[in-house]
């Protein structure tokens, strides 16, 4: 008997923790199965917009906690500056998304307010950000949010434009140099580019080069100083403009060790508001003198 006693015991600590549960969100709804309440899911409350096209629009996604719509819902929203003037960039700084009664299961309920976005054509040197904030619900029994907790705005970021070709000031310098990742220079000991300071110019013939000197593989050439260029291309990636030999090879016979560019698949993005850190990614030893080609890396820090 005393089995059974803690076995029933036992069941009811079990229910009563699972009812717990389940009331932590339930008891925020009264008996009316229309009451509830809309925000935003604080785990994804945050986008960046597609500037790949002039014109474009976003689905911002956004909680409906209401058991039961039948008519729908209009839920109404309007766009907050945070940085930079997003007004020349959208159609509407308001409106309202519908939630339609028969789109949702008990497991899906999400509404979407549609952000129709313009002239993202337009060159842009700064980052532009905005929230898009939940105002109102046509329903009196559905609220804007439920506790202190809610989430009621969503970030939205315009990133800048990349030029066709690089103004003259855009990473030139001083910075400093150092491998992030690499195959024969880390596994000997030493490293593919030279850790110290570089300085980046203009290169005469082409604004969208960008020229240093560098020691390659210093445990091996003595510190020798390469030439290297930098390539912005306008697909918006960065990485070697060519192959750069090291006058060293892995064994008599063998091919020029060096560096040459990635393929675009595998080079860094570059962003015209950003000149302060990037990382390269190169293919180092292309003509396969040591085992290659292997894809590596270096970050440039500006100084």
């Amino acid at each position: 008997m005393k089995i059974n006693k803690l076995y029933i015991f036992a069941f009811l600590s079990l229910f009563l923790v699972i009812s717990c549960d389940q009331n932590d969100l339930e008891d925020k709804f009264d008996e009316n199965e229309l009451s509830g309440w809309v925000d935003f899911d604080p785990s994804a409350n945050s986008a960046t917009v597609n500037a790949s096209e002039a014109t474009t629009q976003l689905a911002v996604p956004f909680r409906v906690n209401v058991p039961a719509y039948p008519n729908g819902l209009n839920v109404s929203y309007r766009l907050e500056a945070v940085s930079g003037d997003f007004t020349p960039f959208v159609t509407n700084t308001s409106g309202t998304g519908f939630v339609d009664p028969y789109a949702f299961d008990a497991n899906d309920r999400i509404g979407r307010f549609n952000i129709g976005f313009i002239n993202l054509d337009v060159l842009r040197s700064e980052v532009i950000t905005f929230d898009v904030i939940i105002t109102n619900v046509d329903v009196s029994s559905v609220g804007v949010g439920v506790d202190d907790n809610s989430v009621l705005s969503y970030r939205v970021t315009i990133p800048c434009t990349n030029p066709d070709v690089l103004p003259n000031d855009f990473f030139v310098g001083e910075y400093t140099i150092a491998d992030v990742t690499g195959t024969i220079g880390p596994g000997n000991n030493t490293s593919n580019f030279e850790a110290g300071t570089v300085t980046l110019a203009v290169d005469v013939f082409n604004p969208n080069l960008r020229n240093f000197t560098s020691g390659g593989l210093p445990a091996f050439t003595g510190g020798t100083q390469f030439a290297f260029s930098l390539l912005f291309s306008d697909n918006d990636t960065v990485t070697l403009a060519g192959f750069t030999g090291l006058n060293i090879a892995c064994g008599a016979g063998a091919p020029e060790y060096g560096f040459d560019s990635a393929a675009a698949a595998d080079s860094a993005s570059w962003d015209i508001c950003n000149d302060q850190e990037i990382v390269i990614t190169y293919t180092e030893d292309p003509l396969g003198s040591c085992g290659g080609p292997f894809l590596s890396s270096f970050v440039l820090t500006k100084i």
